[in-house]
């Protein structure tokens, strides 16, 4: 069985996301559409048999599509969810959740009223990488877990491959690098160790009116185990880079720039391997995809998830 996707939004994540639903063998593209017909005109050069829809209303009302995926600015979340929701179809929503958090608990509240199927697009929602760290904990193999650091170094903001976005994702009403890079560590804390209370965040503005945040040096903690993070600009010359360290009693687990692991007994860090013939992590995703709408157990994060972790994120910026 095979499900039809419309997708909202072809920028960065849209077009790439795009290309993994294309490539995976139980879906099908039902239509694509984003506010920018200059994008749609080159979507529509790059995969022409892919139907553009004429807006976002006929997308979400078209009777063939199982499945919307929202892939836009996050403050439009919201109202495209809601009107998903209304037409009866599943959605994919793409991280952070919502911007503001009492419209995020009513789409969470219309779609558990609903029951709708949802689940964000999470970069860790799914697949090897992810159960491999799993794994590790569970079999003891870091000991008892003693500290988790987070860090995060840009040479700019946003990045290139960002520039798209450049009119809300440098905004501090609507983007910056705690809402965009930190929301998927928040979400791949919260799957293996439990909820995060925040204990203090420092933040740093650059001049200009409206400016997300261009620095973060934050505590938290979940259970009894600290989290520190640090981030932010690096300069120019600083090269992208991005980890999630595990400390425990017996060894210590890396997670760095985004999808390579390493361990190490107290001395130099040694891949991690990762079964080659393992899917790619958005096709693991689109894989638990289609078992939620089989109506199959699923791991991936659902609308209540995002929100945790939208409600955390926000009061670290609060």
């Amino acid at each position: 069985m095979t499900f039809k996707v419309g997708i909202i939004g072809l920028g960065m994540i849209g077009a790439s996301m795009l290309q993994e639903f294309i490539n995976h063998p139980k879906f099908t593209i039902g239509g694509v559409w984003d506010r920018n017909e200059k994008i749609n005109a080159d979507i529509a050069s790059r995969f022409p048999h892919v139907p553009i829809a004429q807006d976002a209303a006929s997308l979400i009302d078209d009777p063939e599509i199982d499945l919307v995926y929202v892939a836009t600015p996050p403050v439009t979340h919201v109202a495209y969810g809601l009107q998903v929701i209304a037409a009866g179809k599943a959605l994919l929503c793409d991280k952070p959740l919502a911007i503001d958090l009492e419209q995020g608990r009513r789409l969470v509240e219309t779609a558990v009223k609903h029951k709708t199927p949802t689940a964000m697009n999470f970069v860790y929602g799914a697949g090897p990488l992810v159960e491999t760290i799993e794994q590790q904990l569970a079999s003891g193999a870091l000991g008892t877990p003693q500290s988790i650091e987070v860090r995060y170094q840009f040479p700019s903001w946003p990045l290139p491959n960002q520039l798209s976005a450049a009119s809300w994702i440098n905004k501090r009403n609507a983007g910056g690098m705690v809402r965009e890079m930190f929301s998927h560590f928040v979400y791949l804390i919260h799957r293996l160790f439990g909820e995060i209370t925040v204990k203090s965040t420092v933040l740093h503005y650059p001049e200009g009116e409206n400016a997300a945040e261009d620095f973060v040096l934050a505590s938290l903690e979940t259970g009894n185990i600290p989290i520190w993070l640090m981030g932010g600009i690096g300069g120019p010359a600083a090269p992208r880079e991005s980890e999630l360290t595990i400390h425990g009693t017996k060894a210590s687990l890396r997670l760095g720039n985004l999808y390579s692991l390493a361990i190490t007994h107290n001395g130099a860090w040694q891949p991690l391997a990762i079964d080659p013939a393992a899917p790619s992590p958005a096709q693991a995703r689109l894989n638990q995809l289609a078992q939620l709408l089989a109506h199959k157990p699923t791991t991936l994060p659902d609308l209540q998830a995002g929100l945790r972790v939208q409600e955390l994120i926000e009061t670290m910026l609060s």
